[in-house]
């Protein structure tokens, strides 16, 4: 007759216990390790000087450019101007023009908001027109910022610039700093004396008894 190993009513498997909080304990670790791991990539990361990207290197996405676009064409039908400040439909073909949009667009925002929060009382969207739209429309027109006005025309090709004429000397940027002087004392320079130390110099006074003069 085997014996039963089931346990009595009352008793505890305490094998059973132990293999459920191992299972546990190893996924703690686990999870404790993968944070540590994060954790250092945040700290590196965090040591590694900010890299500026432009508004186009950083929307690879169709969706910023739809956002982009649908606020273009919310501008041009709002406003109504001319001809010759009106934005043009290929304007995604021009990146300068692309970024200039999208900083007039962020600034747009930021003065709507501040104006929704101001309780109709603050002058977000007066400055916004007075310094950054208007003063868009004019630019538009004046410095020709759009040749398309008859057609689509492709930006000019410029050449680029020519790193030859650098000043000479020039060092790499691991050379730099490794080239930086140490202080120097200039030779021939004034040597400066000690003070002669003097008796008592350093030890508190007694207030106790200052009423006696």
């Amino acid at each position: 007759m085997t014996e039963d190993a089931t346990p009595a009513p009352g008793d505890t498997d305490f094998t059973y216990l132990t293999e459920v909080e191992q299972h546990y304990l190893n996924e703690l670790g686990e999870a404790v390790a993968d944070h540590e791991v994060r954790l250092e990539r945040l700290e590196e990361k965090e040591k590694e000087p900010p890299v500026p990207r432009d508004w186009i290197a950083r929307h690879q996405g169709v969706q910023a450019w739809n956002e982009l676009a649908d606020w273009v064409d919310w501008l041009n039908a709002n406003y109504s101007m001319p001809h010759a400040r009106r934005v043009q439909e290929c304007w995604p073909a021009h990146p300068g023009l692309v970024h200039v949009l999208a900083g007039l667009r962020s600034a747009w925002r930021a003065s709507v908001l501040s104006d929704e929060q101001s309780k109709e009382q603050g002058n977000a969207m007066a400055a916004f027109h007075d310094y950054h739209l208007f003063p868009f429309f004019q630019r538009l027109e004046d410095t020709k910022l759009f040749k398309c006005s008859n057609g689509h025309r492709a930006d000019d090709e410029h050449a680029a610039t020519d790193r030859d004429r650098f000043p000479e000397g020039l060092v790499g940027e691991d050379e730099v700093a490794d080239a930086s002087p140490a202080p120097t004392v200039e030779p021939g320079g004034p040597e400066v004396a000690a003070l002669p130390a003097q008796e008592g110099a350093g030890d508190l006074e007694d207030d106790s008894e200052w009423w006696r003069g």
